[in-house]
């Protein structure tokens, strides 16, 4: 069935590079007492975190469990839980969309109310394909769907039979066409759903004991799998065995993350490196075969790479999802950050931190702009560097909050409790980003004129060290790649 995705807008902002020589400190060739940051997590959140190989790659599609048995956990959900869960999401939703489905669940309580299937789980995976009815007993089926909350097309079969299977085939290839989901989900979704329907048929389903915490919200609006992430399989492979993948929950954010970890070649636990911090890893970590042969080729210093990811359960590609941590949540996505994973991550690696990077692209960018200028406020500092790229600073205006769109403009109140920034900005967008998003500036900032007012301000204030870099014939992320690399070698070179 389709679903609609809820997309605010998409963000566009590449910031300018600021490049500056720095004096190196230790080197990860030399070791060095190791630096360990405040851990602020709690007994909770330390008990969540799980450390170990790479998953990303596994995810074949699978019609049974490895046993031959299946096992189905269905959560059923009448109109009441779905309004108090709405009611709790709100800010998940636009206006329009609230009063949709406040109207919807108005209708169906005045006919008597329903009762669905709300979370599924097939053998431990989640499951977002169409559901079978309460107590179904494998007769009629009946359906209305609509595409992207279009006009609803009404469609019965006599039931659960081969008429049926092969219409939601052909509705997930349009899925598929469309854009909304990989083949791969397409094809898990379909291989799962004769599982979920003959449970309930034969009554062999059981209660869901548990689902993760962390896509009790999002999950369920915006379904995904690790088939959304982009990268290339066969750079993965390469470096696979110097990957330890990170799931950590944050409280806070009610969310549960997905870090990868990439180890330098011949890494030594006693030496110390500079850690390169990358938001949105469901891009960023297929950047991280190329930065790793930087320091193969011995072009750079070795460097640890970090990339934050969300859930594998949850689409990191949707702008909604983006938005609750870059933009409505960005705060506490920062204390998630500065006070939970780098001092976690200092426990376990030694870590210089005295050279180490933090980078944020787009809605990203707007996060990387906030944390520099709010990092006074914190007692750890992991960061010496922040890359903002093309910061969609235009978007905060369109968001429903009781945010002054323009405290971007004097960079969080920063100036007027410092004199001088200890931190060096490496501001980059690409030069015909602009005419992509200019149906969302309504008269604010285009990204590129917040990049320029950006160092404008830096200048002002004394700083000389940061510099930005506007790249020619790119758009809005087509420069990433060669970015990264100038970045490293010139703040990580051996040279």
């Amino acid at each position: 069935m389709k679903s609609k995705r809820i997309i605010t807008g998409l963000i566009a902002a590449l910031m300018l590079v600021s490049v500056c020589a720095c004096q190196k400190s230790d080197t990860a060739e030399s070791g060095g007492e190791a630096v360990r940051l405040k851990n602020y997590m709690t007994e909770t959140e330390k008990n969540s975190v799980s450390i170990g190989e790479l998953t990303l790659l596994d995810g074949d599609v699978t019609e049974e469990s490895p046993d031959g048995e299946n096992t189905v956990e269905i959560d059923w959900w009448t109109d009441k839980d779905y309004r108090k869960k709405y009611e709790e999401d709100k800010s998940t939703f636009s206006e329009e969309e609230y009063d949709d489905l406040m109207k919807s669940l108005d209708e169906a309580e005045k006919a008597g109310g329903f009762i669905v299937a709300d979370k599924i789980l097939v053998n431990g995976r989640v499951y977002t394909g169409i559901k079978p009815p309460y107590e179904y007993d494998g007769g009629r089926l009946e359906y209305w769907i609509s595409k992207d909350g279009e006009d609803q097309e009404h469609v019965e079969f006599d039931s659960f039979n081969d008429e049926f299977k092969e219409w939601y085939r052909n509705q997930l290839d349009e899925e598929v066409k469309d854009g909304y989901v990989t083949q791969e989900t397409a094809d898990q979704t379909y291989a799962d759903m004769p599982i979920v329907f003959q449970s309930v048929i034969d009554a062999t389903w059981k209660e869901l004991s548990s689902y993760p915490s962390q896509t009790a919200s999002l999950a369920d609006i915006f379904p995904g799998s690790k088939s959304d992430w982009e990268y290339k399989r066969e750079e993965v492979e390469a470096i696979k065995d110097s990957v330890r993948e990170m799931s950590i929950f944050d409280e806070e954010l009610e969310s549960n993350f997905i870090v990868h970890i990439t180890l330098p070649p011949n890494f030594d636990e006693n030496k110390k490196y500079p850690m390169f911090v990358m938001s949105d890893g469901v891009w960023r970590f297929g950047n991280c075969p190329s930065l790793r042969k930087l320091m193969e080729n011995g072009e750079t210093e070795d460097v640890i790479l970090v990339t934050i990811g969300y859930d594998y359960a949850i689409n990191g590609t949707e702008m909604a999802v983006r938005s609750k941590y870059f933009y409505e949540n960005r705060k506490e996505f920062i204390d998630f950050i500065t006070n939970n994973l780098t001092p976690y991550l200092s426990e376990t690696y030694n870590i210089d931190f005295e050279r180490s990077a933090f980078y944020g692209h787009s809605a990203g960018g707007v996060l990387a702009h906030n944390a520099v200028f709010t990092s006074d406020l914190y007692e750890n500092q992991p960061f010496k560097y922040y890359i903002i790229g093309s910061p969609a600073l235009w978007q905060i205006h369109r968001l429903d909050t009781e945010e002054d769109p323009e405290a971007y403009k004097s960079d969080y109140g920063y100036w007027e409790r410092n004199e001088t920034l200890n931190k060096i900005i490496f501001a980059c967008g690409g030069e015909n980003e602009d005419p992509e998003y200019e149906e969302y500036y309504d008269g604010y900032d285009t990204t590129l004129e917040g990049i320029a007012h950006l160092m404008e301000r830096l200048k002002e204030h004394g700083d000389t060290k940061s510099e930005c870099k506007i790249y020619e014939n790119s758009g809005h992320w087509q420069f990433i790649p060669d970015m990264f690399v100038e970045f490293f070698r010139k703040y990580y070179g051996k040279n």
